[in-house]
């Protein structure tokens, strides 16, 4: 449909209609920075789109001759438009060779999980030699890789890098059942005797990945069987895997009545598949008992400090004493959630110890999502990440 050098169009005037949409949407729910540094004049709704990143970013060409300045300078312009092509090339129809994931890693081959090159050289994907193309691919990728780069005994997190000596003992503990150390040929065919199980609290966008992006994580450790839990309120799985499941082999079942929908998809013969729609305080008590040799917890851009219901969750997290990742979309984010987190804890409300000292996650996405209210604002799905646990006394 588009090639190469004719990526770029307005929003307004994109051959696409969900961009045109979102231009409707921007126009509706965005907000003209010129008018908000103004307190007593209209707070009017961005309809002039910029020529160069056609994106609607003020509500008038005046606003915006006065703000063009400060809309290059500060970086606006250009992350706009870079998010702009990277719209139109997700929707060009040229062949995503990018896309074509590598299935099992032979044995005798180690991967390097140090950053996103090393990760895809080492992995065997296609040659990524264009930055727009890791974008691509690190957006959809981040999560199941962010959850990969914490469990593989070749992470980018050390001693020396950020994981503390109580996380550590935790991350040794998972790799005992991660790591087996009798290896038997036929594993894929036996009865599972342990299975890491891998809880997603909060989950929204990433429920709804294709599951095979998922069967990533498998690829890195062939010997260990995963139950993966989508657990929160937006947590539904996509059309295309309800599809699946019962045009395949795949089995879904849902269990009722329930003030809740609970959906299991066994994918593959190491990869299972949970979705609930709770919160996750009300299905504790069905998951006990909990181990930290093969339960682990990730929260994603949870907001933990932008609301109480997550309180009740992050007691009975610390109850299990596994270990609780978490992840927030830019360094002022994690830094609310940790804040968050400090100040119940100096109350006595949080009793924890510290695995992964705050920083930035190695394999966050590439490509910034921009925010509609505020086209300032590009956020990367996973910017940064650190670890908890429930605090264990030496006796």
């Amino acid at each position: 449909i588009l090639s190469q050098d004719n990526l770029f169009h307005p929003l307004s005037a994109s051959p696409f209609e969900d961009l045109r949409h979102r231009y409707k949407q921007i126009c509706e729910y965005g907000s003209c920075p010129v008018c908000l540094s103004k307190e007593n004049e209209e707070k009017n709704k961005p309809k002039y789109e910029c020529p160069d990143c056609g994106y609607p970013t003020h509500c008038s060409l005046e606003h915006y001759l006065q703000d063009k300045e400060q809309h290059k300078n500060l970086g606006t312009c250009s992350m706009l438009r870079q998010a702009n092509e990277d719209e139109h090339d997700l929707r060009s129809g040229r062949t995503m060779i990018e896309f074509e994931f590598p299935s099992s890693q032979p044995l005798d081959e180690q991967v390097n999980m140090l950053n996103w090159d090393l990760f895809f050289y080492t992995r065997g994907f296609p040659s990524m030699d264009r930055d727009r193309s890791v974008r691509h691919v690190s957006k959809l990728l981040t999560y199941p890789i962010t959850i990969a780069s914490i469990l593989h005994e070749y992470g980018p997190y050390t001693i020396k890098n950020r994981l503390t000596d109580e996380g550590l003992k935790s991350l040794t503990a998972l790799r005992t059942i991660l790591y087996p150390k009798a290896i038997s040929h036929d594993l894929l065919t036996q009865k599972p005797t342990d299975v890491i199980r891998i809880f997603i609290l909060g989950a929204r966008a990433e429920s709804q990945l294709p599951l095979h992006v998922f069967s990533q994580l498998s690829y890195l450790f062939p010997f260990t069987y995963f139950h993966i839990y989508f657990i929160g309120p937006e947590s539904v799985p996509s059309k295309n895997i309800k599809d699946n499941t019962t045009n395949t082999t795949n089995t879904t079942t849902e269990i009722s009545p329930s003030p809740y929908v609970t959906k299991h998809t066994s994918y593959t013969p190491q990869l299972l598949f949970t979705w609930s729609t709770t919160y996750y305080h009300n299905y504790h008590t069905s998951l006990t008992p909990f181990d930290p040799y093969t339960d682990v917890f990730f929260l994603f851009s949870p907001g933990i400090s932008q609301t109480d219901t997550w309180h009740d969750t992050i007691i009975k997290l610390l109850q299990t004493k596994c270990a609780i990742f978490i992840t927030g979309f830019d360094q002022e984010d994690l830094h609310s959630e940790v804040s968050a987190i400090e100040e119940k804890s100096e109350k006595g409300e949080y009793e924890l110890d510290w695995l992964l000292r705050p920083g930035e996650n190695v394999f966050r996405s590439m490509k910034r999502d921009i925010n509609i209210k505020d086209l300032r604002v590009g956020i990367w799905t996973n910017w940064g990440i650190f670890g908890i646990r429930g605090k264990k006394y030496d006796v």
